[in-house]
């Protein structure tokens, strides 16, 4: 027959996998506050967006420092010696030389370019602001998700260990009942094999929830090989908000998040830039200063004492060709990138819309499933004892009074569901 043939196959699975172990850490239990506080903490992609603010901050009060005037401090030294022409033509030979100390005071503007330049930076300086709070709500949700799959993974491997504890006790209970004479061989045989899946079931859910310790330590900037653990009371029906409409769902969105807020300010940028490439050119550019300097010297190796020397201008131009006027190639550069960013901004508005309508209708139908299952579960509990009758049915060696299933049908957990109901189902006598 198949079965006595499987049945060495399953014997030497199930050591099998009674011989795998490794060497672990002793776990670490963690709560979802503990969680968000650490996600907040230790991320580098939020640290990443926040030296990209400080970034666009200093580049924005360095765009308004241009309209500060420089200030310059020299010395220098010069002479000649030979020949020389001087303002009427004539040459004659000279030997003379110079020292000058002292300052000037610089002012190279363009109005239009820097005023407009500074108001663009500070607009990018708020969207890199935005961006950055973006970067820490999404790693604190992508913790929080990972956090929430690593608890409903402890859940699974609790019941899956539940479910082989009662199969074992199960199987251990048809083999003395084997033994007795009151029960067949093949179930016996049968519940060793339930017993070998159950096993690998378990492993896999061990699999799965080391999997998902190791996203969590991921986001949370944890060693590897932390065995995270989530805290047991945190295994409780999340509460839900109280319905409201998507509309007003959107508001709040457009409102509250920031990459909408981001995205507007990246648009304003943009239009800024627009402005600028067409009233810029329109501003004259003032070159001013003014120097102040001991100037000394004289002929023949001659040092005369210093006397004070002043020097001053003042001049206005306008630029003429690239990035100047009648340059109607850099208007088109800035009205493309205006419309570049408002089509990002729309299609960053879509997406959100749509983020927020899927989770809306998510919680609405969780919050369904959730009273359902409220709903149902005094049911669960009347039917349970009427499966259990249909399994002492359908072995009739096995009396009613028979402890055989006694811990199946005293155990309440959603174990007992899934190694009772299944049992009667496949003896086809199970209730509809």
């Amino acid at each position: 027959m198949l079965l006595p043939r499987l049945f060495p196959l399953a014997l030497h699975l199930a050591a099998s996998l009674a011989l795998i172990s490794t060497s672990r850490a002793s776990p670490t239990f963690l709560n979802l506050p503990t969680t968000m506080r650490l996600a907040g903490a230790r991320n580098d992609d939020i640290a990443i967006a926040r030296t990209r603010h400080a970034e666009a901050i200093a580049q924005s009060r360095s765009a308004w420092q241009r309209f500060w005037p420089s200030l310059s401090l020299a010395a220098a030294s010069r002479g000649h010696q030979g020949r020389v022409q001087d303002i009427g033509g004539a040459l004659f030979d000279a030997n003379k030389q110079q020292y000058t100390l002292g300052g000037a005071l610089l002012v190279d503007w363009s109005p239009g370019e820097i005023y407009f330049a500074a108001l663009a930076a500070n607009q990018r300086a708020l969207a890199a602001a935005e961006l950055a709070e973006a970067s820490r709500r999404s790693i604190i949700l992508q913790s929080i998700n990972r956090y929430y799959d690593l608890l409903a993974a402890e859940a699974s491997l609790a019941v899956a260990a539940d479910d082989l504890t009662l199969t074992e006790n199960y199987a251990a209970q048809l083999n003395a009942a084997v033994s007795s004479g009151t029960a067949f061989r093949s179930d016996f045989l049968r519940a060793t094999i339930a017993t070998t899946r159950l096993k690998l079931a378990l492993r896999k859910s061990e699999e799965t929830r080391d999997l998902a310790a190791a996203a969590l330590a991921e986001s949370l900037r944890l060693p590897a090989d932390s065995q995270l653990r989530p805290a047991k009371s945190d295994l409780v029906p999340v509460p839900l908000s109280p319905p409201a409409s998507i509309p007003s769902l959107l508001a709040q969105a457009s409102s509250n998040r920031p990459e909408l807020r981001a995205a507007a300010a990246d648009l304003s940028a943009a239009r800024i830039n627009s402005d600028r490439a067409r009233i810029a050119p329109l501003l004259p550019s003032v070159n001013a200063g003014y120097g102040l300097a001991a100037l000394g010297g004289g002929f023949d190796n001659q040092w005369r004492s210093p006397r004070d020397s002043h020097d001053f201008f003042l001049g206005l131009s306008w630029k003429i060709g690239p990035g100047g006027l009648f340059d109607p190639e850099r208007k088109k550069i800035a009205a493309a990138e205006q419309d570049r960013a408002n089509l990002q901004s729309r299609s960053l508005h879509a997406a959100i819309s749509k983020e927020v309508v899927s989770a809306a209708t998510r919680a609405a139908s969780a919050a369904c499933k959730v009273a359902a299952f409220r709903f149902s579960s005094p049911s669960f509990a009347k039917i349970l004892p009427r499966c259990c009758f249909t399994v002492f049915s359908a072995i009739p060696r096995i009396t009613p009074t028979s402890p055989l299933l006694f811990p199946c049908a005293t155990h309440s957990s959603t174990s007992a569901s899934r190694a009772v109901i299944p049992s009667a189902v496949c003896s086809g006598t199970a209730l509809e």
